[in-house]
């Protein structure tokens, strides 16, 4: 009797130990309210700048949830199950459209089409002094139009060396993050360089010339959410474009850095008020910025098409040098 006294007090002593310590998956249960809590904070991001900056990360979101649901099969916490459940439907309801044929339809439209536009959208990082793997990437690729961003006098000087390429271009470089470039094989008429809010920075607009219809293409680059007054900004300067695409007479591309993820809410207006669509849509997730670490990175450069646009190709083009990739859209225009 006193070996299983002392057996039984072992036992009892054991259990108190364990309860006096936080379980594993109490643990668990925590990770997983964060994993939902940030999920959840972008639809708050009205309110807030830092709360909308969350949806940028909505694929990392949707890892994480996934992540801690197989987790969960060694560790079954009923919380944490619920909450990486939950997290999990959330993010995949908006980044499924992603991955999601657009249409089960095949394209009426191929690579020889004579409405076909190739669209290349470059943010060449102002800093990246080398314009060598650029100009080489572009000479490859040979595309019709060309949005460049971060250009300043060295990048402009590089750019006027593709003249062969693109003998219909305007450049205006600067001595920040903001000067831009369009570069064209076809004509371009109707230019203007606007100012769409209070920062002063320029976007380009174009009716491009081409022998099968003309038309219209914005270049842009906002600035980036680094606050709250940056925030309104941006959401002004792409309300202004959303302006100018959506009075536009003839199909319009945009196409840029956006400095916006698609969940955010600065693009979700875009797209709402432009009535165009993100050419990447049924093509995954294509992040384009950070180009030289490997997280985060997020989709921030984008090229705008007609709804009713076929998108014969849309892919994230190579490391030119810059802390950006460069994004690039093989597009069929409607009549």
């Amino acid at each position: 009797m006193p070996a299983a006294a002392t057996t039984a007090d072992l036992h009892q002593s054991s259990r108190a130990a364990a309860a006096s310590l936080p379980p594993r998956g109490r643990w668990l249960d925590i990770i997983a309210v964060g994993v939902l809590a940030g999920s959840m904070a972008g639809w708050a991001g009205a309110w807030h700048w830092l709360l909308d900056l969350t949806t940028h990360f909505r694929w990392y979101w949707l890892m994480l949830s996934v992540g801690g649901l197989a987790t969960c099969l060694r560790w079954r916490r009923p919380t944490a199950v619920a909450c990486f459940a939950l997290a999990a439907v959330m993010n995949a309801r908006d980044l499924l459209p992603y991955w999601l044929p657009r249409s089960a339809d095949p394209p009426t439209a191929t690579a020889g089409d004579d409405r076909r536009v190739f669209v290349i959208s470059m943010n060449v990082h102002r800093v990246n002094d080398d314009a060598t793997a650029a100009v080489a990437y572009l000479r490859d690729r040979q595309p019709d139009v060309v949005a460049v961003l971060e250009v300043d006098a060295d990048w402009a000087t590089a750019l006027d060396g593709l003249a062969d390429l693109f003998p219909h271009r305007l450049i205006r470089p600067r001595n920040d993050n903001f000067g831009i470039a369009l570069l064209s094989r076809w004509p371009l008429d109707d230019v203007e360089v606007v100012a769409f809010c209070e920062t002063g920075f320029p976007s380009i607009l174009a009716t491009v010339r081409r022998p099968a219809g003309g038309f219209r293409f914005i270049a842009t680059h906002p600035y980036p959410p680094f606050n709250a007054r940056c925030t309104d900004q941006l959401v002004a300067h792409l309300d202004g474009v959303a302006e100018a695409a959506a009075t536009a007479t003839l199909p319009c591309i945009v196409a840029g850095d956006f400095n916006a993820a698609p969940w955010s809410r600065p693009y979700r207006r875009l797209v709402a008020k432009s009535g165009l669509a993100d050419s990447a849509l049924g093509r995954g997730v294509q992040p384009t910025w950070h180009a030289h670490l490997p997280a985060p990175r997020i989709p921030i450069d984008h090229v705008l098409v007609p709804a009713d646009a076929t998108v014969l190709r849309r892919e994230v083009g190579p490391d030119i040098g810059s802390d950006h990739f460069p994004v690039e859209a093989e597009i069929v225009l409607p009549p």
